[in-house]
């Protein structure tokens, strides 16, 4: 999608944000994420309390190896075929709604409309997980976020850190999410040399993060919402 000097991207804002607190009020949280590789073996932290599987990853049979080895989130794809399917129960499922910036404008209100679809006919579906083919673009991501917050009726919209940062990822809580996703730990490292580039959270600093974009924050635990920290 181009951007233009005529949108009105504080607008899109406050409409979306409108959107997001007439569903959630202004309850916002935060999950402890690990991401399940095709391999098998985990990447992220051990202490997370979710365990996320992705279905671009798994073959025919392989959710309940998925399921065993402690997954109990699903990132299904939009044009996939495990969403609503008897086999996901229990686990908490989310899409994946990719985007690029400078595509086509009709395509992407396509794939919007696709998802609202996806929403409406599979009510098990509780999330949204925008992701960026490439490089998050500042403007295109915010712009993206508000559309998905306007395209669905329901769900969580959700932030992966790891995709947008925490600058970017913070901003996207004004422009119609209610959640953030990544490495959220008790302690982290310091952010020097290797891992100056980390997007590692503690509970602590992502509490401080969603407060600071005028949220109340409370920790998704495998059980659901817990309580506000």
């Amino acid at each position: 999608m181009r951007i233009t000097a005529e949108l009105d991207i504080f607008g899109l804002g406050r409409a979306a944000l409108a959107k997001t607190r007439s569903l959630f009020g202004e309850r916002a949280c935060f999950s402890s994420a690990r991401r399940l590789r095709a391999d098998f073996t985990w990447a992220g932290p051990d202490e997370a309390s979710h365990g996320l599987a992705e279905e671009r990853l798994l073959g025919p049979g392989d959710l309940g190896r998925a399921r065993a080895v402690g997954a109990n989130a699903l990132l299904c794809e939009l044009e996939g075929g495990l969403a609503g399917d008897p086999a996901t129960s229990g686990l908490r499922l989310l899409v994946r709604v990719p985007f690029s910036a400078g595509e086509d404008v009709g395509e992407r209100a396509a794939r919007l409309a696709r998802l609202a679809g996806l929403l409406d006919r599979v009510p098990a579906l509780d999330g949204i997980w925008p992701e960026p083919t490439g490089e998050a673009q500042g403007l295109d991501t915010l712009v993206f976020f508000a559309a998905c917050r306007q395209a669905c009726g329901r769900g969580h919209l959700v932030v992966n850190l790891e995709s947008f940062g925490l600058k970017l990822g913070q901003l996207c809580l004004s422009f119609g999410a209610d959640e953030i996703s990544g490495s959220i730990v008790g302690q982290r490292a310091l952010r020097l040399g290797e891992r100056a580039a980390s997007h590692d959270l503690t509970r602590d600093e992502a509490v401080t993060l969603l407060r600071t974009a005028g949220l109340s924050p409370c920790e998704r635990l495998p059980a659901g919402l817990g309580q506000g920290v």
